[in-house]
């Protein structure tokens, strides 16, 4: 009999992919100590709030969710957990919309099964040396996401990650190949490498991203493909012949995501990246040089502090120039405990139209791009279902998304040949080609 031996947990997560990962590592450790995961929070012992404090709105959803799961906390009796960054961030703010819950930061994750024992109301939030060890368990699918660091090394004016995760710590490698390898055994065909910045991998323990990516690649037989998460393009920067080596075998996506957030050297410095402008262009065309079909994906911020019309227009049109395939464009928000938000800020009605104009061109632009497809044949993995019913997502060896319709045959997991027909500025759309006799 485990310690949580017939308790109804309910896990709600949101945000980044590490964060979803992060409450799969909750899952994993609750399981073993004999809890039952369901799905409902009014049917649940004990509900988890995984939360992100990435943007100011994000924020408020988080709030109002907190305290609508507190209400149903308190009518059934439950305990509540109000995990991930923000609880890290806003601590007086959530206990003051959910007073009654247990907070835990994501440095003491490992400790959720304490935490739901606890007949009193936990606060844990302070980081401590321990390092990462708990992975989470693979339970089936075709897709694993596989946590691999927390922290990073950069100190970025805009971002509240550092509060949240302030310190680097990665898995150890071993462990990683391990997991890999059973879920690999298991019928699992996409890995997914996630973390704050997977380019920082290993830096706190005497190794590096492509290590690991060469001892993964050489140890784990089998039919999968890796995903290799965000990645601060100045850490990219210094490992950018290893990782290219390294996205040529045939088991990686060519998909290199780098988030520039600016294309202007002023707001780069303000915004403390550690590059320029033609070091991110010149970083992107090296990629493209060598790996002819890499997909590039990068994110944008409109509206920085101080950014005037020509920083802006700086962005705007060298997004021609650096041409990515898919761009993620957000409108800066202010952080609290940043150095951004203390600075000068730009005026809400301009970052809006900043943000729209920014958000339009890069639709321009990855349409082009999408357009080089158009007639095309290639492999693709079925990799999920699509939004829309009676369709599927396959992606193709640079990740790029194929949606075709769901006919009798098609099953998630298989390799498919598709000829592309269409496309809009975030997808193609193609329809799968008949089996060879």
């Amino acid at each position: 009999m485990g310690r949580l031996s017939g308790l109804r947990v309910y896990i709600e997560s949101y945000g980044c992919w590490l964060n979803r990962a992060e409450a799969d590592v909750m899952r994993t450790l609750m399981e073993r100590e004999g809890a039952e995961v369901v799905g409902d929070p009014a049917l649940a012992d004990v509900i988890i709030l995984n939360t992100c404090a990435v943007r100011w709105d994000t924020e408020r959803r988080m709030l109002r969710r907190a305290g609508e799961l507190h209400w149903i906390a308190r009518r059934r009796g439950a305990k509540l957990v109000i995990a991930g960054c923000l609880a890290r961030v806003r601590p007086a703010r959530l206990s003051k919309v959910a007073p009654t819950a247990s907070l835990l930061s994501p440095d003491r994750i490992e400790g959720i099964v304490d935490v739901v024992a606890s007949p009193e109301r936990e606060v844990r939030l302070l980081e401590t040396n321990a390092p990462r060890r708990v992975l989470p368990e693979f339970r089936g699918g075709i897709r694993y996401v596989v946590p691999i660091q927390t922290g990073c090394v950069g100190s970025c004016a805009f971002c509240v990650g550092r509060v949240a995760r302030p310190r680097l710590k990665s898995y150890d490698p071993a462990s990683i190949v391990e997991r890999v390898r059973e879920a690999v055994a298991r019928g699992a065909k996409e890995i997914y490498l996630t973390g704050q910045d997977v380019a920082s991998y290993g830096l706190d323990i005497g190794t590096n991203i492509v290590e690991l990516l060469e001892g993964l690649l050489s140890e784990v037989d089998g039919d999968y493909m890796v995903r290799v998460g965000m990645m601060e393009p100045s850490l990219v920067m210094r490992f950018v012949d290893g990782l290219v080596e390294a996205f040529r075998d045939e088991r990686v996506y060519k998909y290199l995501h780098v988030p520039a957030q600016s294309f202007d050297d002023r707001v780069l410095m303000l915004m403390g990246r550690g590059y320029a402008y033609d070091d991110f262009r010149g970083l992107v065309e090296e990629f493209r040089r060598k790996i002819p079909d890499v997909t590039v994906a990068t994110d944008l911020i409109a509206g920085f502090p101080e950014e005037d019309e020509e920083a802006f227009r700086n962005t705007l049109e060298r997004l021609w120039e650096v041409q990515p395939d898919k761009v993620h464009v957000a409108r800066y928000t202010i952080r609290p405990f940043t150095k951004a938000a203390y600075r000068r800020q730009v005026p809400e009605a301009v970052k809006s139209v900043r943000t729209r104009a920014l958000a339009a061109e890069a639709f321009k632009v990855t349409m082009v791009r999408n357009l080089r497809y158009l007639g095309s044949v290639a492999d693709a993995l079925l990799s999920s279902e699509g939004y829309r019913r009676g369709s599927l997502v396959a992606r193709l060896r640079n990740y790029r998304p194929a949606v075709l319709p769901a006919r009798k045959g098609l099953r998630l997991g298989e390799w498919v040949r598709v000829r592309v027909v269409g496309c809009t500025p975030i997808d193609l759309r193609a329809l799968p080609l008949p089996l060879s006799p």
